[in-house]
């Protein structure tokens, strides 16, 4: 069995610590690195879809506390909980009152993201409740005891700093906002997980469920607040809650996995887009293949591209979510029910919009060849969809581009598609709203096949003459 490889993981190269006990290795997500995803779309989507805002509010409300507010938790202390922490050093001024509403409104997009992905099933236990009620995110407020000069950039001397001051009987990973800490000209994150064996393992042992892990946001050095009512980086904070939750393993799919696996520095995906993938530095195996994307209208599937690296509320049997770790598996993650109201339910569990979600995505049967009738196949999905809509897609550079007045489940690949993918994007509605998945692209369309086909035919035709020819003499 691997021995387990404890990893700070985020595009920047930055170096690599080595601490006692496992090995660490550190670089940086960045805004661009996730510039491809915007949870503040697909949420926008999905609250349309089920009449309006809904969810957690997004102006705090609250008391500043040093310390866990335990006379108004929202779950049991024994409950697996994201506790979220604001920090600054000493010698800077706490401007936690100019952080407290995007802390509030990242953690309520989060939410009902999640939600949408998972049909309405789980999002994230975080540590809820202030005296304004449980709605709230009870947001920790840490004066690090030295200076800026002591913590910038600094994950370990951060994090550590700040796990001294959190409480709890249950597994806690902590979430910390570290105020001007950034040591470049912009915000970055940097989150740890576990690798090898025992990070890959499924079910409730897996080492993920235990908490002690933490993720880092940093802002920019003498940047001001984003003030009342803004929101700041959600896919920065989903991503690297994320990696504390375990995604992505060095046996998923599509992980950018070094080519030694003592080489710790990847735990990310190459299928984008979405919230875990990215291009990696030019050390990784593979570079971003973007098989994902916004699709106009319905939400957006951008946590796991494809549902089979991380994320899968209910993965086919067999498959590698099914019978490795599943971040939906999370003991940090619970029933929409025990935290409403941030799945979108409006304050009433049996009210969560349960939307489709895709558990196997849609797939394109037959040949990548020119003439020849390709086949979508929907895939499987939860929460009974009512219709299946059809778009298919041909690639142009980075991007894909519809087909005209290819609509339907079948499609026959033109002149026009030689030596280009092409793939089929499938909207599922039910009452409760419409969600889109795309399928795996195909090879570049060819006219081999057809060629062939030809050749084929002339020589069978020229075969049936000869036997004509010979007949008559």
């Amino acid at each position: 069995m691997l021995r387990p490889t404890l990893l700070v993981l985020a595009g920047l190269a930055l170096p690599v610590l080595a601490p006692s006990g496992p090995r660490t290795a550190v670089h940086a997500e960045t805004r661009a690195d996730l510039g491809d995803v915007n949870l503040a779309a697909a949420v926008a989507n999905a609250q349309a879809q089920s009449g309006g805002e809904d969810g957690l509010g997004s102006a705090w409300c609250g008391d500043v506390r040093a310390s866990d507010d335990t006379a108004h938790a929202a779950y049991p202390v024994d409950r697996a909980q994201i506790k979220v922490v604001y920090a600054h050093a000493a010698d800077r001024p706490n401007q936690f009152a100019g952080w407290a509403d995007a802390i509030q409104t990242d953690v309520a997009i989060v939410q009902r993201f999640l939600s949408a992905q998972g049909g309405g099933t789980k999002a994230i236990r975080f540590d809820m409740g202030t005296r304004c009620g449980p709605e709230y995110v009870d947001i920790q407020s840490v004066t690090l005891p030295g200076p800026h000069a002591s913590y910038a950039g600094d994950f370990r001397a951060i994090s550590s700093a700040v796990e001294a001051t959190i409480d709890g009987a249950g597994p806690r990973n902590t979430l910390i906002l570290a105020d001007e800490l950034s040591t470049t000209g912009y915000e970055f994150g940097l989150g740890e997980t576990v690798m090898g064996a025992d990070g890959e393992q499924p079910g409730p042992d897996n080492p993920h469920n235990r908490g002690g892990l933490s993720a880092v946001l940093f802002s920019r050095n003498g940047a001001a607040p984003p003030g009342p009512g803004a929101t700041w980086w959600p896919e920065g904070l989903l991503h690297e809650v994320t990696h504390t939750l375990g995604a992505v393993q060095w046996g998923a799919p599509h992980s950018t996995q070094p080519p030694r696996q003592q080489d710790a520095r990847y735990g990310h995906c190459w299928q984008g887009a979405d919230v875990m993938c990215y291009a990696e530095d030019s050390g990784a195996a593979q570079q971003l293949r973007v098989d994902c994307g916004t699709i106009e209208g319905a939400i957006i599937e951008s946590y796991d591209c494809g549902r089979d690296d991380y994320f899968n509320p209910a993965p086919p049997p067999g498959s590698y979510l099914a019978t490795h770790w599943n971040v939906y598996d999370s003991a940090f993650l619970a029933p929409c029910a025990e935290v409403v109201p941030a799945c979108g339910s409006g304050g009433t569990a049996t009210a969560t919009p349960r939307p489709p979600a895709a558990t196997s995505g849609p797939a394109i049967e037959g040949k990548s060849r020119r003439g020849v009738t390709l086949r979508a196949k929907p895939g499987n999905w939860i929460n009974s969809p009512h219709r299946y809509a059809y778009q298919w897609q041909r690639q142009s550079g980075r991007t894909w581009r519809n087909v005209s007045k290819a609509t339907q489940a079948r499609y026959v690949a033109a002149t026009r598609d030689l030596g280009r993918r092409l793939r089929v994007v499938v909207t599922a509605t039910n009452a409760d709203g419409v969600t889109a998945a795309t399928s795996d692209p195909t090879a570049p369309v060819g006219a081999v096949a057809i060629q062939r086909a030809a050749g084929a035919r002339s020589s069978a035709g020229a075969h049936r003459e000869d036997r004509r020819k010979a007949g008559r003499r």
